[in-house]
């Protein structure tokens, strides 16, 4: 038993690197968990070695690692929670009548973590675990926008910006005025510059975290430009806003994770 209490204790560790806005410093875990540094250290190289953790370029602090991500989109994924937030995501399509998805952030890009097709012949299919880039989706620079500064430049430096179509934005400078748009306004669209012809409109769904609220998950709509114009999908914007909340609410209580 006593085995078991010290293996859980750095996934405590875990959970508080999670929580935080920025790559933490190994004196800055220690202080904030209440354990010496030679007991961190054991720990950060435990949970570095087993694919959780990561250092950031610098090799001076850490965050989390792809293995984590993909820990968090098992549980996510998982039932009775992952049924509720699907059927959510239904009732969104039936009422927009286009694509709808559930997405995370993994490093430098955006991951499926849910999703419902329309039942339009011309459609655009995107499976679950699909990864596209940050930069250049709306999901992605909602997450970029809504995160602390010197987070979003570690994850910006680790970029390597494609052009897709002719509308992807590869200037830096050009994406953050953009960025502090989305964050003033609170979603973001993606105008065709990930896919031809696709357009997209994502709002955050926040947790509390600490004394402020995190964008954890993002949700979508995505349809053909032909379809629905620009100004068109930001009519839709009041319905993903009220499902945004009903998702959050599915994250906030252990029972339904």
């Amino acid at each position: 038993m006593n085995e078991l209490f010290g293996a859980l204790k750095p996934l405590g560790l875990l959970e508080a690197v999670a929580g935080l806005q920025h790559p933490a410093t190994l004196a800055e875990l220690a202080t904030s968990i209440g354990v010496p540094k030679p007991t961190m250290h054991r720990w950060l190289g435990a949970l570095e070695s087993a694919g959780l953790l990561q250092r950031t370029p610098d090799g001076r602090r850490y965050e989390l690692a792809a293995r984590a991500s993909q820990l968090a989109f098992a549980i996510l994924s998982n039932k009775p929670g992952g049924a509720l937030r699907h059927d959510i995501l239904r009732r969104v399509v039936q009422e927009v009548g286009e694509a709808c998805n559930l997405t995370i952030l993994d490093g430098t890009q955006v991951v499926y973590l849910d999703r419902v097709e329309t039942k339009w012949p011309l459609r655009i299919t995107f499976q679950q675990g699909s990864k596209v880039p940050a930069y250049c989706s709306a999901s992605g620079k909602l997450f970029l926008a809504l995160m602390q500064p010197a987070k979003r430049d570690l994850i910006l430096n680790e970029m390597s910006f494609e052009k897709h179509t002719d509308n992807t934005v590869t200037d830096r400078n050009v994406l953050l005025r953009e960025l502090a748009e989305v964050r003033r306004d609170g979603y973001a669209l993606d105008r065709e510059e990930y896919l031809p012809g696709l357009v997209c409109l994502a709002v955050p769904i926040l947790q509390q975290k600490g004394r402020s609220r995190a964008c954890v998950a993002a949700l979508a709509i995505q349809a053909p430009v032909t379809r629905m114009s620009y100004a068109e999908i930001l009519t839709k914007l009041p319905v993903l806003q009220t499902a945004a909340k009903s998702l959050a609410a599915t994250l906030t209580h252990p029972e339904n994770t």
